[in-house]
């Protein structure tokens, strides 16, 4: 045995006979950050990105695929609601399988899935390849971004664990600076070359190999599928790069057993609650996200604006919204999510209206600006919010259904903007969506659970 074989089982040895036996989980737990969280993150991070990238790519080459193709306003709505119809069946089939087959593995096989579907999206000969396309891409990428923020919720610490989903919001916040600047340089080389901002969502064949050579499968999920023994391998080797910071802080007490998962439980009253609060707050939310993101290019177009400077709008829009994770990283851990949530909407809703309201160029990118921070600052919050709620033999499920009905509220938004925008205008649009985000701050600051710094098996329990 290597002496850091021998000093990591020792740690073991020792959190047994101080406090009686304990798991993995709780061991896991009362680290500190090491460098393997960093590994993890980075890892993560990267697969936010891509999958972010491919989320919201469409928006920024709508412009060029319409004028292509000859597509209407319906037409481009048609699109980015079928990206929600494929978003729905990856949050509830997605959450599902990663309960029973596992986080790494469910990573690793949408990864390849969003990928393909990036492909068939890039080589679409017409408007519904496209469609069905984009309804394959939702599939995969929400099933990753599922899995994505149950792994982070289980394997990092309470107390920095707001703080790492605000490293990996980072990556996320990239992925639409990335997408407009890919369609600023690139569609406007050919009238065609659209299709090649798509092709760069195939990137999620290097998060499948990154994720099967470096990222290990959830503690928590081994412990509950009695993998106990290959989760107290992975625990020690990070309870020995934290000794090397000073002594180890003492182990909490076993969690119980865990029970065999039921989706029934899922509707037992304290999960019901949480699904009806957390599904509808994050529904509306996802609405008026999605109203306004996925079509800011086409709005800005249709403001008189050409593709070129809709796109350059677009990018300055976007590169702000990087502050978000500054931001969350300041307030993740010292702030309720449920607070951030409520602040960050408020202010959004200000922002929209003004956005809505404004005849200078100026006074608009200062609101997309505004508004695009507070949505990043929003959609990490959730992100985080959502899996913490849920015990981890229903984390994946729970997290999904409420994903999956947010998702459908995705689908309404993508033919209801376009609707609302053709026959009432921007001013009524921005209005709308600016009380929607009233209502959802309301929903969430009024009933929703604490969660901010107390560990997942406190969080499941009240």
């Amino acid at each position: 045995m290597t002496s850091s074989e021998t000093e990591g089982a020792d740690v073991g040895a020792r959190a047994d006979t101080r406090v009686g036996r304990v798991t993995p989980v709780g061991r896991l737990d009362r680290l500190p950050v090491t460098g393997k969280h960093f590994l993890w993150i980075s890892i993560i991070g990267f697969a936010y990105l891509v999958e972010a990238f491919d989320n919201v790519v469409f928006s920024y080459v709508a412009p060029a695929v319409r004028a292509e193709w000859g597509l209407s306003i319906a037409d481009v709505g048609v699109v980015t609601s079928s990206m929600f119809v494929g978003m729905f069946l990856g949050a509830v089939v997605g959450g599902r399988l990663s309960d029973r087959f596992g986080r790494r593995a469910m990573l690793i096989g949408s990864a390849l899935f969003y990928s393909a579907a990036s492909l068939l999206s890039a080589v679409a000969p017409n408007f519904e390849v496209l469609v069905v396309g984009r309804v394959l891409t939702g599939v995969g990428i929400q099933a990753a971004a599922g899995v994505i923020m149950v792994f982070v919720s289980e394997m990092f610490p309470a107390a920095s664990r707001g703080r790492f989903f605000a490293l990996m919001g980072f990556f996320g916040f990239v992925a639409p600076l990335l997408g407009s600047l890919a369609a600023l340089l690139i569609v406007p080389t050919g009238p065609s070359a659209w299709r090649w901002v798509f092709a760069l969502g195939a990137a999620g064949v290097i998060v499948a190999v990154a994720t099967l050579l470096w990222l290990p499968e959830s503690v928590r999920w081994q412990v509950d599928h009695g993998r106990e023994e290959a989760a107290d391998r992975l625990v020690r080797e990070v309870e020995v790069l934290a000794e090397r910071k000073g002594p180890l802080a003492e182990p909490p007490p076993s969690p119980p057993p865990a029970l065999a998962a039921s989706m029934r439980e899922l509707f037992a009253p304290l999960y019901r609650r949480r699904l009806a609060v957390l599904g509808g707050a994050f529904a509306i939310f996802v609405f008026c996200l999605f109203g306004y993101t996925a079509w800011l290019p086409t709005m800005l177009v249709e403001r008189g604006m050409t593709q070129t400077e809709a796109l350059s709008t677009s990018t300055i829009i976007t590169f702000a919204a990087l502050s978000a994770a500054l931001i969350l990283f300041l307030l993740a851990d010292r702030v309720e999510r449920k607070t951030i949530l409520l602040g960050a909407g408020v202010v959004a809703a200000v922002a929209l209206l003004v956005f809505g309201i404004t005849t200078s160029n100026a006074l608009l990118i200062v609101a997309g600006v505004v508004a695009n921070i507070s949505f990043s600052v929003c959609s990490v919050t959730f992100y985080t919010y959502l899996p913490e709620v849920f015990p981890t033999r229903l984390r994946g499920v729970g997290s999904g259904v409420v994903a999956g009905i947010a998702r459908i509220a995705g689908i309404v938004s993508g033919v209801a903007v376009a609707a609302i925008y053709t026959g009432f205008g921007g001013v009524t649009l921005f209005a709308i969506l600016a009380g929607g985000l009233l209502v959802m701050g309301a929903i969430v600051a009024g009933f929703g659970p604490r969660t901010t710094g107390r560990t997942l098996e406190e969080i499941t329990k009240s």
